[in-house]
C-alpha cells in the first residue's frame, strides 16, 4: 500500500491528466447524449443556415436521430449522415400535425377531389383529381396539403391524400402533375450550375443566376433537362429552381410557412389605450384580442409564433421594432384600428408598409387576402410609420377598419369578424411563403 501511495505522490501530475481525460470523455458522451433528438415528424426540411432565407439542401423524416450542435433563434444545427452539418427548425421536430416535406408523391383516395386555392373550402376551384391519381406533395398541414397542380400550387384536404415514402422524382406517371405541364424553369439560387449529366458530379456547362430561365425539355430523377436560349442543353438540380406551366409559378422545393417565424404586433396597450369607440372601449384590446386569434390560427400551420406583448403591457415602438430584428422574423404584422377626427367620418381597411423591395411582397400577400372582409378595402399604401422604417425585416402594419365608425365597430366587434381577419391574414401568409 505504501508503495502505491508513493506512487501516487510522484505521478501526481500524470496521475490528474489521466483522471481529467476520463472526466472530459464521460461529459463528452453524456453531452452527446444530452443533446440528441428523435424527428417525430413526418419530414422536416434541413438548410444550410438558421432561417428560411437559406437554401433547402435536404429533409430528415421520421425516426432520424439527429445530434445537436447547436442552437439560433429556435433553429437546431445538427450533424446529418455523412458528416453533412445542416439546420432545421427545432418546432416542427415534434410537431405530428405538421410536416414540410417537400416533393413527395400522394395518391389521391377520394373521385373527384377538388383542388382550390388556397387551404380554404370558399376559395377558388382550380380543377379536380381522379380517385388513384399521384400528385406532389410541397407542403403539408393537419387539415390542409398544398400539392403541385397543372403548373402552380393547389390546395386539398389531407383527409383526401394518402402520402407515400415515393419521391416526385421515382414517380413515373402522375396525371394531375405531368410534366407536360411544365414549359420553363426559372434559378431561384445563386451561382446554380447547369450540368452536363443529371447529377452532382457532372461536367458544368454553365453558371447561372437567380432569375435566369430555360427551356423545359424533360426530367431525370430530380434533375430537370433544360435548354438555354443560345442552344446549350444541360441538367439543373429541381430544388433550386421554379417550374411554370399553364399558370403562376410555384416553388419545386416550397419554402414552407410552418418553418416560419412570425412577428405578430397588438398595437398600443398599457398606459398607450390607443383610439376609443366609447368611454373605455380601447384599441389595445382589441388588438391584443385579434392576435391571440391570428396566433392560434396560425400555428395550426405550424409556423412559430410570437406577440410582443401577452397582456395590457407599454411596450415602446423601438422594443417592437428590435424584436423583429433580433429573432430574425420572416415577417412581422402589427396590428391597429384607424379612427377619424369625427365619429363616422372614416372607412376601410388599409395595409401599410415602408419599403416595396423588403416589404412589398408581404404588404399585397395579405392585402389580397383582405379584400374579402366586410369592410371595404383601401388598399395597399406606402408611408413611414416607426415600426416598419427601423425594422430590418419584412413587416406591415393593417388598420383593420376605423374604429370609431358605427358601421365598421359593428364588424370589429364581432367573433365572426375577427376570425375572418385571422382567416385572411393566415391564408396570406401562406401564399407569401410558398
Amino acid at each position: 500500500m505504501k508503495k502505491f501511495w508513493d506512487f501516487l505522490k510522484k505521478y501526481k501530475i500524470i496521475v490528474a491528466v489521466i483522471f481529467l481525460i476520463c472526466i472530459s470523455s464521460w461529459s463528452t458522451i453524456a453531452l452527446a447524449n444530452a443533446n440528441a433528438v428523435n424527428v417525430k415528424s413526418d419530414s422536416v426540411n434541413v438548410r444550410v443556415g438558421p432561417g428560411l432565407s437559406y437554401a433547402n439542401m435536404g429533409q430528415v423524416k421520421k425516426g432520424d436521430k439527429l445530434s445537436i450542435i447547436s442552437e439560433k433563434n429556435k433553429w437546431y444545427e445538427v450533424r446529418l449522415a455523412g458528416d453533412k452539418i445542416g439546420w432545421v427548425a427545432s418546432w416542427l421536430l415534434d410537431n405530428t400535425d405538421v410536416s414540410s416535406t417537400t416533393n413527395k408523391v400522394g395518391i389521391i383516395k377520394v373521385q373527384n377531389t377538388t383542388v382550390f386555392k388556397n387551404a380554404d373550402a370558399t376559395s377558388a376551384v382550380l380543377g379536380t383529381i381522379s380517385q388513384s391519381d399521384k400528385v406532389t406533395i410541397m407542403y403539408q398541414e393537419k387539415d390542409w396539403t398544398q400539392i403541385l397542380y397543372k403548373g402552380t400550387a393547389g390546395w386539398v384536404k389531407t383527409e383526401f391524400i394518402q402520402g407515400t415514402q415515393e419521391t416526385s422524382g421515382e414517380s413515373t406517371s402522375s396525371k394531375s402533375s405531368n410534366s407536360s405541364d411544365i414549359k420553363k424553369v426559372t434559378v431561384t439560387q445563386p451561382s446554380t450550375k447547369l450540368r452536363i449529366d443529371p447529377n452532382s458530379n457532372g461536367r458544368i456547362v454553365k453558371t447561372v443566376n437567380v432569375g435566369k430561365s430555360f427551356d423545359y425539355l424533360g426530367k431525370n430523377g430530380k434533375w430537370y433537362k433544360v435548354r438555354d436560349s443560345d442552344g446549350s442543353v444541360g441538367y439543373v438540380a429541381s430544388w433550386v429552381v421554379t417550374v411554370t406551366g399553364t399558370k403562376d409559378a410555384v416553388k419545386s422545393a416550397a419554402t414552407n410557412i410552418s418553418e416560419a417565424t412570425i412577428v405578430i404586433d397588438p398595437g398600443h396597450g398599457g398606459t398607450d389605450v390607443g383610439a376609443e369607440f366609447k368611454k373605455k372601449t380601447y384599441e389595445k384590446n382589441f388588438t391584443l384580442a385579434y392576435a391571440q386569434e391570428i396566433k392560434k390560427q396560425l400555428q395550426n400551420t405550424g409556423a412559430r409564433v410570437i406577440l410582443t406583448r401577452d397582456g395590457d403591457a407599454t411596450k415602446s415602438l423601438g422594443n417592437r421594432a428590435r424584436l423583429s430584428s433580433k429573432i430574425e422574423a420572416d415577417a412581422y404584422i402589427s396590428l391597429h384600428f384607424d379612427s377619424s377626427t369625427s365619429a363616422d367620418a372614416g372607412s376601410g381597411i388599409t395595409t401599410y408598409y415602408y419599403e416595396n423591395s423588403k416589404d412589398g411582397k408581404l404588404a399585397t400577400s395579405l392585402n389580397d387576402q383582405l379584400k374579402a372582409l366586410k369592410i371595404k378595402n383601401r388598399g395597399t399604401q406606402q408611408k413611414d410609420l416607426y415600426v416598419l422604417h427601423y425594422n430590418s425585416q419584412p413587416s406591415v402594419l393593417l388598420e383593420l377598419g376605423y374604429i370609431n365608425s358605427k358601421s365598421d365597430y359593428k364588424h370589429i366587434n364581432s367573433e365572426a369578424y375577427k376570425e375572418q381577419v385571422a382567416r385572411a391574414v393566415t391564408a396570406g401568409l401562406k401564399n407569401y411563403f410558398q
